[in-house]
């Protein structure tokens, strides 16, 4: 389950992939000898009934709603917004942001680890998580 679960957010999850789950979440529960086993699989069985949605965004549309699951997000400088201050340049330890100073910067998604050091150090507000 671990393993399925870690490729969907990893943007590797595949048609299928829930129905395997609630398979194996089932046949733990009902194959296991304790309460502690009968109860393991809980978690990831309530998650995919009540949100479901989520796991499909993921697996479909290569998409993590919450923005949370870094394979699946990338950030983008909104132009009208950025100020070409050059913090968020400063604090980009992969070097992934560039741009004249007070001209909107970029983001080169190749480089960006989206470890959110620019949004953070962003007074405004014109970086945003896709």
């Amino acid at each position: 389950m671990s393993d399925i679960l870690e490729d969907i957010c990893a943007g590797r999850g595949r048609e299928g992939d829930v129905e395997i789950l609630e398979a194996m979440g089932k046949a733990i529960a009902d194959g296991s000898l304790c309460a502690l086993g009968g109860s393991a699989p809980n978690p990831v069985l309530s998650t995919i009934r009540y949100f479901r949605e989520e796991y499909d965004a993921h697996i479909r549309d290569h998409r993590c709603p919450a923005g949370v699951c870094k394979a699946l997000i990338s950030y983008s400088i909104d132009a009208e917004k950025c100020t070409g201050c050059g913090v968020c340049v400063k604090v980009c330890a992969t070097k992934a942001i560039s741009g004249e100073k007070k001209k909107a910067h970029v983001i080169d998604k190749d480089k960006c680890t989206r470890c959110g050091a620019c949004i953070q150090s962003c007074k405004f507000d014109a970086i945003h998580v896709k």
